[in-house]
């Protein structure tokens, strides 16, 4: 004779199975990329913008000059990878690069192609300022001290100098810099 306690037993093994049985059928129904999500938790999104201002040497204020997206560069997000999960660095992405180069940013670049070197646009440790949670700020301003035609590259580094070190990349609209001119560059971070 079968016990009331070996039913009840029996019907919540039953029900088991059949939960565990429709969460399995109803996770190979999703996508393949979709199927490890874990609790439906979102991953961080994050942006990076460059907005420029010349200042001429004949003028008391700054002019609006352009805004841009920047592209995150792959050694660029190992980077990060490492100060949010690994081992972090001692240096923060806070220098500030430039080239007159036309070329578009790429993930697989490692540095800025034809860094300047010299004539007061050398790369520069920029200024961090908080902007609010999960925003932050990276300007510098620059003085020229020669002609630098059709500057519009700009890169934010994790280094003072050197290769490897390129966390993003973006253009600016192209600007030619007299002596005593200046450029402000000013990377705007958000991570959501």
């Amino acid at each position: 004779m079968i016990s009331k306690k070996s039913i009840i037993l029996s019907s919540l093994v039953t029900i088991l199975i059949l939960c565990v049985a429709a969460v399995f059928v109803s996770t190979e129904a999703l996508p393949k990329d979709q199927r490890n999500a874990d609790l439906g938790i979102d991953i961080s999104t994050y942006s990076f913008h460059v907005s420029t201002w010349i200042q001429r040497a004949d003028e008391d204020e700054p002019t609006f000059w352009s805004h841009h997206a920047g592209v995150l560069t792959d050694i660029g997000a190992d980077w990060i990878e490492d100060q949010l999960g690994d081992s972090p660095s001692t240096q923060p992405a806070d220098y500030i690069s430039l080239s007159l180069s036309s070329s578009s940013p790429a993930t697989g670049w490692t540095q800025i192609p034809s860094e300047i070197v010299a004539g007061g646009l050398e790369r520069a440790q920029g200024t961090y300022t908080s902007t609010g949670t999960g925003q932050w700020t990276i300007d510098y301003q620059w003085t020229s001290s020669t002609t630098h035609t059709d500057v519009q590259l700009t890169g934010l580094q994790y280094g003072a100098s050197g290769d490897n070190n390129l966390l993003a990349a973006d253009t600016f609209t192209p600007v030619t810099l007299n002596n005593g001119d200046k450029l402000t560059v000013t990377w705007t971070i958000t991570v959501s």
